[in-house]
């Protein structure tokens, strides 16, 4: 899905972001948070990242027109120190719960060196790197990781309980493209599960223990588990079942700014000049290529595929407003 397609029409950022932000006012958002949201996905689009952009418009805007997500929340922060700080989502989407969290780490990582925050009560937040890249703004490294609530199944296989949750790691560089690891903790394959994992059994108990960080953090510490008692407070809206976890590092803190950024430089810049892996034609670090894609496809326009279109399409005619393609 994160790839190019090979046939696809240009928008151009503003038209989308102006599209999408109407969608979300349909649905009952604010103007100013159907702006946010709709900035969000685009620039997750323009770093070719389509699997958590404006693909996920129809299902969000589907959630709230069905009264599954609140689309006017209240976030609130109802928990705060020095270096950590705990957000309720009121129902709404993560992408506003979990941007104040990311916000508020960020804060207080420039004040205190050292910044965390935790976000709850609110539906998907989307691709993780989003989060972590509010930290790239003000030279600090970024964590974070989101979970959904679920249960494991007694008679599963252990290697297949990961849930898919996303995670990211934002390292930031001087001259070169940042390191920026955003990615779900799960192997897609159209192999069956069992001759897929005979082939690299490794891989995927990496992925089990990867994904548990992330339920134990962005879940069970945010507050978003509760198996054997009412949640506190009550579950309203029923897409309302995830969380998230969110940490700032101020590398200043620790050493020179200006000598991390020289020695990441080279770093990076070496390890480009490696001999690309089989089927690839370019080497690069995670990251890379969605920084470049930014700089490109905000000059010249998202690349928007056939079924791209017709998803959108699909939820402008549901609320009523003309597409601009």
């Amino acid at each position: 899905m994160n790839v190019v397609p090979k046939e696809f029409i240009r928008v151009m950022p503003d038209t989308m972001r102006e599209f999408i932000s109407e969608l979300f006012q349909k649905a009952g958002t604010s103007e100013e948070d159907a702006a946010h949201i709709a900035n969000l996905l685009v620039l997750t689009d323009l770093r070719g990242v389509f699997s958590h952009g404006t693909r996920q418009t129809p299902g969000y805007v589907g959630m709230m027109l069905d009264g599954k997500v609140n689309p006017r929340p209240n976030v609130q922060c109802i928990d705060e120190s020095p270096t950590t700080a705990v957000f309720d989502g009121d129902g709404g989407m993560g992408h506003f719960a979990s941007f104040h969290a990311a916000k508020a780490a960020v804060n207080k990582a420039k004040e205190m060196g050292l910044g965390a925050a935790t976000s709850r009560n609110h539906f998907h937040f989307g691709s993780a790197g989003k989060y972590t890249r509010l930290a790239l703004e003000v030279d600090c490294v970024g964590f974070a990781v989101s979970c959904h609530r679920f249960r494991h199944s007694p008679g599963g296989m252990i290697a297949t309980a990961t849930a898919a949750s996303p995670m990211s790691f934002a390292i930031p560089a001087g001259n070169q493209p940042p390191i920026v690891v955003d990615m779900a903790i799960g192997i897609d394959t159209n192999q069956p599960f069992e001759q897929a994992f005979k082939q690299s059994p490794a891989a995927y108990f990496k992925m089990l223990g990867l994904s548990h960080v992330s339920h134990a953090l962005g879940g069970m510490m945010a507050g978003i588990w509760l198996f054997d008692q009412p949640p506190d407070p009550p579950i309203i809206w029923e897409g309302a079942n995830q969380g998230a976890f969110i940490s700032v590092i101020d590398i200043s803190r620790f050493r020179p700014l200006d000598e991390f950024k020289e020695e990441i430089d080279q770093h990076i810049h070496e390890a480009r000049q490696m001999q690309p892996a089989p089927g690839y034609d370019r080497s690069d670090l995670p990251g890379g290529l969605e920084w470049e894609r930014e700089q490109e496809w905000s000059e010249i326009g998202i690349p928007v595929s056939d079924g791209h279109q017709d998803q959108l399409k699909n939820v402008a005619e549901r609320v009523g407003i003309p597409t601009p393609f």
